[in-house]
């Protein structure tokens, strides 16, 4: 399975800050959406990094008087692992374990086209497997008819 069929399924919607904006206005974004996560966009639009609820509670540790004025920019995560729609799910899903993220921007030509989350990797892993253990059980019980031996 790749990214793109992800993406078709999940659909392209992008909640996004930009990196001038403080981490108050992004901690009511994020409850007021139901989200962990927001991309960080230019003023022009390009990806320059993301903000995670990590990012937040690393900054209520080392910033707890001031952390609601401290702006993205200070705290965003900015080189980012990102997958195009080609991506194989097995080798996201492996970058993602060993870099520690949950969350995947894909971007097509320079474009930002959504966010995965680990989430939803493990529901097209989950998806994946059962589509493989059906095509097991129907190999399985043609069997029989197909290498009986000749009478």
């Amino acid at each position: 399975m790749h990214i793109g069929a992800i993406m078709k399924e999940k659909g392209d919607t992008v909640y996004s800050t930009v990196p001038a904006n403080t981490l108050g206005a992004v901690v009511d974004q994020l409850l007021d959406l139901h989200i962990s996560c927001l991309v960080v966009l230019s003023e022009t639009g390009d990806l320059v990094g993301i903000v995670t609820e990590r990012d937040i509670v690393r900054t209520l540790k080392s910033r707890p008087d001031d952390w609601k004025h401290v702006t993205v920019d200070e705290v965003m995560t900015r080189n980012l692992y990102v997958a195009d729609l080609d991506a194989s799910l097995d080798e996201v899903i492996n970058e993602m374990r060993e870099r520690h993220i949950r969350h995947l921007p894909v971007v097509v030509d320079g474009q930002l086209e959504g966010v995965l989350s680990i989430r939803d990797m493990i529901a097209a892993s989950m998806v994946e497997l059962e589509r493989h253990n059906q095509m097991l059980k129907m190999y399985i019980s043609d069997w029989p008819e197909k290498h009986e031996p000749a009478r």
